[in-house]
């Protein structure tokens, strides 16, 4: 008797090194902006100089990690667990990989409103790359604004 095929394995698996591939090829985009502009670049050369300093990438997302969450929960979690400014398309694959359940036709479509929600509440930043992280990463760079009707003690 034949063995039936575990497709949400191979889909798991798939979306794992899918993820994977994305920061490799982020972590070379970031290579190639620190290289010198003059010195030709090579696949050999980044790797000469990589030798020393071993890949970082971020916590492998399990397939469970945003299950059952609210796209506002798994969009905070997502940006805490990998600690660093996303896209909201990047955003909504790692929501996808990690498990989070959705009945959206187009998950992209619920992220990027939700996102610009979470904006108005403060929760998060749009950067000016397009990017989005947590408001609490950059709160050192703006002051408080005070309440409305409200004076400041002079």
């Amino acid at each position: 008797m034949a063995e039936e095929t575990d497709y949400e394995k191979i889909l798991s698996d798939l979306q794992e090194e899918r993820a994977n591939l994305d920061r490799m090829i982020a972590w070379v985009k970031g290579r190639l902006a620190k290289t010198d502009p003059a010195e030709p670049t090579t696949v050999d050369s980044l790797i000469q100089k990589s030798i020393s300093q071993p890949m970082r990438f971020p916590r492998t997302l399990k397939p469970d990690t945003f299950f059952k969450m609210s796209v506002q929960q798994a969009i905070r979690e997502c940006l805490s667990l990998l600690k660093k400014p996303l896209s909201a398309r990047d955003i909504t694959n790692y929501l996808k990989s990690g498990g989070f359940t959705h009945k959206a036709k187009n998950l992209y479509q619920t992220v990027f409103p939700t996102l610009m929600r979470m904006k108005e509440k403060g929760e998060v930043d749009r950067l000016a790359n397009g990017e989005w992280g947590l408001s609490e990463w950059y709160s050192g760079a703006r002051r408080a604004e005070p309440e409305s009707g409200k004076r400041e003690p002079e």
